[in-house]
C-alpha cells in the first residue's frame, strides 16, 4: 500500500497521541511535523516514548518533544536517501521545496522493497 505524503505529516499544534496515530496509520517509525504549510521538524516513535517515560500524558503537545535538527532532501533521490538511512539510522525523509512545504516522504521501508524484490510491496 502506498500512502500520500500528507500521510505522514502531523500538526504541530497535535499531541503526542495524534503522532502516534499517524505513525501507526503509517507504519514509518516517525511522522512528520508540520506548522503553516512548512516542515518544523521531526518526531519519533522513541521521542514519544521518552516524554511517556518522562511521566508526560498522550495528550501533550507535541511541539516539545520534535526533532528540530532533522534530515531532509530537496528532490526524491532514493540513493541519497540510502546515504542518509545507513548513516543516521532513520526512518523517514521528508522531501521539501524551496520554501519547506512538504512534497514528498521517502521510508525506509520503500527503499529496502525496491532494494529486494522478493520482499512483499506493502
Amino acid at each position: 500500500m502506498k500512502f500520500n505524503c500528507a500521510d505522514y505529516a502531523v500538526c504541530h499544534s497535535g499531541t503526542l497521541l495524534d503522532a502516534a496515530e499517524v505513525i501507526e496509520h503509517t507504519h514509518s517509525r516517525s511522522a512528520v511535523v508540520i506548522k503553516d504549510r512548512k516542515v518544523i521538524g521531526i518526531i519519533s516513535e522513541g521521542d514519544i516514548l521518552r516524554a511517556l517515560l518522562n511521566g508526560v500524558g498522550v495528550h501533550a503537545p507535541l511541539e516539545s518533544f520534535l526533532n528540530h535538527s532533522f534530515k531532509f532532501l530537496s528532490v526524491p533521490d532514493k540513493g541519497r536517501a540510502l546515504e542518509l538511512f545507513r548513516n543516521f539510522g532513520i526512518s523517514l525523509i521528508p522531501v521539501v521545496d524551496k520554501n519547506f512545504r512538504l512534497t514528498d516522504v521517502i521510508t525506509l521501508n520503500e527503499i529496502l522493497n525496491d532494494l529486494d524484490p522478493l520482499v512483499p510491496k506493502r
